[in-house]
């Protein structure tokens, strides 16, 4: 994998280090960041982490997630900064720290789509989470046995990546790397009932909301779930809650991509222009490559799973996916 060796070379030769990942976080995105936080703590390192946006709710629970910081102590500098699950620097907030406060920047992805921005890249497109990716640097720096308390973040970052292990990144060795956080003290149902169930009844109200308004576009291949903002706002919801609600589209028989799309406000500190943006959540059923879909539109991620964001209101961002997974099925717009 590209830049491991000089990764590993930046830890043993820094002493104190930045870990973030990008804006409104997912599982693996905060997962891999604790975790690895847990890993350089066992080599003696001092760390801190830092993210614009809050943990999600429902990783409340992963032990390190009450550290994770919205601003960064004045004065401080940094030997490196990790940046884990992030593929574009469009993922990032605009005012992010300057490279004199937090020197050299290290990615650690899996993604296919990217854009590669960090001065060391640690990338391997196989693994099925950036988790693998922190665990395989554990390796190179010899951090043997795994710290305890990096046990469960990198799990969960695993088993939400992989969709409860359902997805076709999951392989026998996806497994086995389960089983060996399951051996260090994880329990597998915890984590399940905390990143697939455990939802608020603003986000029950949501699915209720945006399942009943579903559409299917291109004789039932594509599913496509819209949810502006009034919809947020008569559920009781906040943005967080539209995380994963895209895969019932992916449920209906005959769909072979589904589409989530769900208007925003934009902040003062985003990269993106225009008072309101819309967001976009996209999975395969299986042969649609739904990356090349987001990558058109300037965002990127997996085969199965990707999304972007862009400038447009909701109507012309659903035109405008809609003809880029037209062109995926091989179907004329």
């Amino acid at each position: 994998m590209n830049g491991m060796a000089d990764a590993a070379k930046l830890v043993r030769e820094g002493q104190r280090f930045l870990l973030t990942c990008h804006v409104l976080p997912d599982a693996d995105a905060v997962g891999s960041m604790l975790g690895l936080a847990e890993v350089l703590r066992a080599l003696g390192k001092e760390v801190y982490l830092y993210n614009r946006d809050p943990v999600p709710e429902q990783l409340l629970f992963l032990p390190g997630a009450e550290h994770v910081r919205a601003s960064l102590p004045t004065g401080v500098t940094f030997d490196a900064t990790f940046i884990t699950d992030t593929a574009a620097r469009t993922l990032l907030p605009r005012q992010f720290p300057p490279r004199a406060v937090t020197g050299p920047i290290v990615i650690v992805d899996h993604h296919v789509a990217h854009d590669d921005f960090g001065d060391v890249i640690v990338r391997d497109p196989s693994a099925c989470a950036t988790a693998v990716v922190v665990l395989d640097l554990a390796t190179v720096l010899g951090v043997k046995p795994l710290p305890r308390l990096a046990a469960a973040p990198l799990y969960t970052a695993l088993v939400a990546d992989t969709g409860g292990f359902r997805y076709p990144g999951t392989t026998a060795q996806t497994l086995r790397t389960a089983a060996d956080l399951v051996e260090a003290g994880v329990d597998p149902w915890m984590v399940a009932s905390r990143v697939f169930e455990s939802w608020s009844m603003a986000r029950m109200r949501l699915l209720g909301l945006s399942i009943n308004a579903i559409e299917t576009e291109y004789a039932g291949r594509v599913a496509v779930l819209t949810v502006p903002l009034a919809m947020l706002e008569k559920a009781g919801a906040t943005e967080e809650a539209c995380e994963g609600l895209v895969e019932y589209g992916r449920m209906l028989k005959g769909v072979e991509i589904s589409v989530m799309l769900w208007e925003r406000r934009a902040r003062s500190d985003e990269t993106m222009v225009g008072s309101l943006l819309t967001r976009m959540s996209l999975r395969s059923a299986g042969r649609a490559d739904v990356s090349k879909v987001a990558v058109a539109l300037g965002g990127g991620g997996h085969r199965a799973a990707a999304g972007a964001t862009v400038s447009l209101d909701l109507r012309t961002a659903r035109d405008r996916v809609l003809a880029e997974a037209g062109r995926e099925l091989g179907i004329d717009p």
